[in-house]
């Protein structure tokens, strides 16, 4: 079993407790267990002043939560597997963690993936920093729920929790650079000199 440069998230005591803001246990995810007891409660992927969830209470973050619920569309051809993410960020340290609502019917929508993906961050104590991550993140894949932006998010956990590893060499961070910078290249290349 792999280890890797840990992943903090602070777990509730309860689960599926939308009105709940304390979130006092920090787990080291460091492995598919660690992600496995993390995702037995409710978490946040934040640090928070006196353990309370809230923008004001943000003090460091190392690790960035993202929704893929699947409904950008109603093909099935077109919906984000944990496979597609190896793709798209092949270097990147990150956890997956299939929601309550993985495969199953979701209100007017049909079963589908439907996960959470927790990238290794650069430590951040700006949650403005954060949410503006996420917005560069879901403007080039927008596959991500845009809803899902804010820098006092909680993910529900499962009962048995399903959770993915994909081990990597580098941050989010540290791929967003990367990709930008091969995009603006690209632009510079197409562009012609009268």
């Amino acid at each position: 079993m792999h280890t890797l440069k840990p992943i903090t998230v602070y777990a509730a005591n309860c689960r599926g407790t939308p009105t709940n803001c304390l979130y006092p246990h920090r787990i080291e995810i460091v492995d598919e267990n660690s992600a496995a007891e993390a995702f037995s409660w409710d978490i946040v992927c934040a640090e928070y002043r006196n353990n309370y969830r809230s923008v004001e209470n943000f003090l460091t973050s190392n690790a960035l939560p993202m929704d893929c619920d699947n409904d950008h569309s109603n093909d099935p051809a077109l919906w984000i597997t944990a496979e597609d993410l190896d793709g798209f960020f092949p270097d990147v340290t990150y956890l997956i963690h299939y929601s309550r609502h993985h495969m199953k019917p979701k209100g007017d929508l049909s079963s589908r993936p439907r996960f959470h993906v927790i990238f290794r961050i650069d430590s951040m104590a700006d949650p403005d920093a954060c949410v503006r991550l996420k917005q560069r993140v879901a403007e080039i894949f927008p596959f991500f729920d845009p809803g899902a932006m804010d820098a006092a998010r909680f993910l529900i956990g499962t009962e048995n929790p399903e959770v993915e590893i994909h081990h990597g060499a580098i941050t989010l961070n540290d791929f967003l650079e990367e990709y930008e910078s091969q995009m603006a290249f690209s632009e510079m290349e197409s562009t012609t000199i009268p």
